[in-house]
């Protein structure tokens, strides 16, 4: 696909996310309330496996999990009904899983996957909808998890660092991955003592899978 295609794409998704596109968890026309639950109830079963496979950093299998549940519907952003909750959840982990896998697999909607103008979509997508999820006033984990995205992207690494430096300096960290993301940035920009304590802070809460030795990295 060209990276016009890409971009032309990616504009009707993002159209979506900032009109509030209307979606819904999938069910069928039932005008039952009980029937409306037990739909809610077997997405929860997905989204909850999909949350696992994140943490496990088994992106791919995230994603397809999630798109079993929701379809392209997990990437629009969602206005009400009985999934509210879980939608956001939904698209929280697919927003992360295309973060942490630098776009490496399609989300839906021609976004992520093998082309690098595909990859870069994904990863503006998740930056979006990260920054939508996380408002006006975003909770630490909410600030941590935009960052990762936006280090995904030339052009948002700065904001990340100030994002992680604040936290970090607020000692509000939530978690390794935040603590590693700003190791390797601190690294980056030459603060080599920054980046030894930011490592150091990693390995002291650990989590599995986060490479938090950045800063002796050659």
């Amino acid at each position: 696909m060209s990276s016009r295609s890409a971009m032309s794409r990616l504009a009707l998704v993002l159209s979506l996310a900032v009109t509030g596109a209307v979606v819904s968890v999938p069910s069928v026309a039932d005008a039952c309330g009980n029937s409306v639950m037990r739909v809610v109830d077997h997405t929860q079963k997905y989204v909850q496996k999909a949350e696992l496979l994140l943490a496990k950093g088994q992106y791919k299998k995230a994603i397809s999990t999630v798109r079993e549940a929701f379809g392209d519907r997990a990437i629009a952003s969602h206005q009400g009904g009985p999934g509210l909750v879980l939608h956001g959840r939904a698209q929280r982990i697919l927003a992360l899983a295309v973060a942490r896998s630098g776009g490496d697999f399609a989300i839906g909607m021609d976004l992520g996957g093998a082309a690098q103008s595909r990859k870069d979509a994904a990863i503006a997508w998740a930056v979006l909808a990260l920054r939508l999820h996380g408002g006006v006033a975003p909770t630490p984990a909410q600030t941590s998890e935009l960052a990762e995205a936006l280090s995904r992207q030339a052009s948002g690494r700065a904001e990340a660092y100030a994002l992680l430096k604040d936290l970090g300096d607020g000692d509000l960290m939530p978690n390794a991955q935040g603590w590693a993301l700003l190791a390797e940035l601190s690294k980056q920009r030459g603060d080599v003592e920054g980046s030894k304590k930011a490592a150091e802070r990693c390995r002291q809460i650990g989590a599995p899978g986060v490479q938090c030795d950045v800063a002796e990295q050659a």
